[in-house]
């Protein structure tokens, strides 16, 4: 008798490749911009959010107008880059879900200058924020999930980590330093099954970049004229890359920087 043929994909195998149903996430920097999106994205899939940020004023204003989501998100008060305090979000976190899944480091930070006059203040705060801020929640949380064996980080790094634009250079050196920090630690933990990416965003229309357009520089200019697309990204469309690298549907990417950039580095 022939042997039933057996496929290798099981039935309904693509149905639950994106589920985040009953994960657990934490989304630094999620009161606003890039940050607001993913939280509510993973929200809206299911997922238990843990919105982890020092803007307790904008962040209970989002939580009340999302308050009648299924499986609404949750807030913790957080400076990323105390070690303390970002082991106290992990240890809250772990207190009322058990596990944690999945890391988004989107906390972050812009100044537009040129580089003989650019402030020594503001560079210690984009280094220590954008650099620092995304090493340790990835270490702290990191921890808990190396032991448990499972987890995704996912960093925002930038297309300024690939390629130079005017008059950011803290800011580039710092998304630069995402990018290589997010290779290293997927390089270090791929044999305890933590999976470390980053999200590349160019341009997109959110508070941080609104408030940048008001010091008059020549980095937006520059972007625009060479993205293919033609315009900026809508925060809504950083939710479906996001949801990809935190799902099984990633579960083979690891140490990649994932472009979500209208083709500016293709061009």
């Amino acid at each position: 008798m022939t042997a039933t043929y057996q496929p290798e994909i099981p039935e309904k195998y693509v149905e639950r490749l994106f589920e985040l149903n009953e994960k657990v996430a934490i989304v630094t920097g999620g009161a606003s911009g890039l940050g607001e999106a993913i939280a509510l994205g993973f929200s809206q899939a299911g997922a238990h959010v843990v919105i982890a940020d020092v803007d307790a004023v904008r962040t209970n204003a989002l939580l009340e107008a999302v308050s009648n989501y299924r499986s609404p998100p949750t807030f913790i008060e957080c400076d990323v880059t105390d070690k303390s305090s970002v082991d106290h979000l992990t240890h809250e976190t772990l207190a009322a879900f058990g596990q944690i899944d999945i890391l988004v480091n989107s906390a972050g930070m812009a100044f537009r200058s040129v580089a003989e006059d650019f402030p020594e203040e503001m560079y210690d705060q984009i280094i220590d924020l954008n650099l620092k801020g995304t090493f340790i929640p990835c270490q702290v949380v990191g921890k808990s999930m190396l032991k448990a064996r499972s987890g995704s980080i996912i960093n925002l790094a930038s297309i300024g980590a690939s390629r130079a634009y005017p008059e950011a250079t803290a800011y580039l050196q710092s998304k630069g330093g995402v990018a290589q920090m997010t290779r290293s630690l997927a390089l270090e933990w791929v044999d305890r099954n933590v999976r470390v990416n980053a999200l590349a965003p160019s341009i997109f229309d959110t508070p941080l970049v609104r408030a940048a357009d008001k010091v008059r520089t020549r980095t937006s200019d520059f972007i625009m004229e060479r993205t293919p697309i033609g315009r900026r990204g809508l925060t809504k469309e950083i939710i479906g890359p996001a949801i990809f690298l935190a799902s099984d549907a990633a579960s083979m990417v690891t140490g990649h920087i994932l472009q979500v950039d209208g083709g500016y580095l293709v061009a």
